[in-house]
């Protein structure tokens, strides 16, 4: 079960990691922003047609190598998760360098051609745009943070009945492969493991409404109902991983307080249901909105004169991957290479959320 599971999420990796170009904004192409009398160049058409064939090549030489190696020496459950994990790894290092040789050669081009040269740059704000935002009230978060903090409650409740070893890792096939010494700490990790990752989302939920929309300068009516969509899917999406985190993890913590109804199958199903959701969710929120909800279908067209683009940002933007601004009020910003978002390491909130939650974390895995 553990090399199916594998072969899944390897498959999945390298689907979205070569196709993750036609997905994006045709004004940027690898961390790169390209102005409109540019996006129709046949070079970075050409480039992301290389990359796209490149990373499905190399994938599927990891690919078969990986089946190869299971089939051949058909090794142990713990040694399909180290190499399934390798493979992996390895997959996402060639797609990431790759994607830093195209970043570079693009860059280049831009700034010795003079892309930008003559055009007028300009930036659109919208005062009325958080206000017509359809994202999810806070409550549909909260309300599982409530349940995960009651089966918190219920297993302290029930603590001198707990067996004197508490599972705290569960393996590929659904048996419980860690235990850790009874303790108010090893009883309580995996609610408040889950509580950090619900208030992390809910955080998101919030800091997507704050953060500033992106609406293109010559296409304003299309680009802000793309984005109103583009928030709508994202909040949505966070709905439904926080309703799978909370059901798996719910499910975990019961067989912690109850071990009488654990059950390898049960667990091995709630595991694979959590796997297809996930990757299932994530997959249509790619193909139905793409960055920024650029596949979202708008009826109403817009073009504005020319000799005038977008604010060219670039130079907040590290190796097209880091946001760095310390002017931008925004913590959460939309990704330029990606689909989703990410954080602006200019800002203080930033730091202070990042560190929080690897402090958590930090301590849960050393107390336990």
């Amino acid at each position: 079960m553990a090399a199916i599971i594998f072969i899944i999420i390897l498959i999945f990796i390298i689907a979205i990691q070569a196709f993750l170009p036609k997905f994006l904004k045709e004004s940027e192409a690898f961390g790169i922003y390209i102005p409109d009398t540019h996006v129709k160049d046949k070079r970075i058409e050409h480039m992301k047609n290389s990359y796209t064939k490149a990373i499905l090549a190399s994938g599927i030489v990891i690919l078969a190598v990986f089946i190869g190696w299971l089939w051949t020496f058909r090794p142990s459950e713990e040694q399909i998760v180290y190499v399934g994990m390798v493979a992996q790894i390895v997959a996402l290092i060639f797609s990431m360098g790759l994607y830093a040789k195209n970043h570079i050669a693009l860059a280049n081009w831009k700034k010795t051609e003079k892309w930008t040269a003559g055009q007028s740059e300009r930036k659109v704000v919208d005062l009325q745009f958080r206000e017509q935002l359809k994202l999810l009230p806070s409550i549909y978060f909260i309300i599982p943070m409530i349940i995960t903090l009651g089966l918190g409650i219920l297993g302290l409740s029930q603590y001198d009945t707990l067996p004197n070893q508490i599972p705290t890792h569960w393996g590929p096939s659904g048996e419980a492969d860690a235990f850790a010494e009874k303790s108010w700490v090893s009883v309580s990790a995996l609610p408040i493991m889950t509580l950090v990752l619900q208030g992390m989302l809910l955080f998101f939920n919030g800091a997507m409404k704050k953060s500033g929309a992106k609406i293109q300068v010559r296409h304003k009516k299309r680009s802000r109902e793309q984005q109103l969509a583009f928030r709508k899917y994202s909040s949505w999406l966070l709905f439904v991983v926080t309703i799978t985190v909370t059901l798996l993890m719910g499910y975990l913590q019961l067989t912690i307080i109850y071990p009488e109804i654990m059950s390898t199958s049960l667990t091995l199903g709630f595991t694979l249901g959590f796997l297809v959701v996930i990757l299932g969710s994530v997959m249509y929120y790619t193909v139905k909105v793409g960055q920024s909800g650029t596949r979202i279908t708008v009826s109403e067209q817009d073009m504005n004169p020319e000799n005038v683009i977008d604010m060219d940002d670039d130079q907040y933007w590290k190796f097209g991957l880091f946001y760095v601004n310390k002017n931008d009020p925004s913590i959460l910003v939309e990704k330029r290479f990606g689909i989703g978002w990410t954080v602006n390491m200019g800002h203080k909130g930033s730091w202070i959320f990042l560190v929080l939650l690897f402090v958590s974390i930090f301590l849960i895995s050393t107390l336990l």
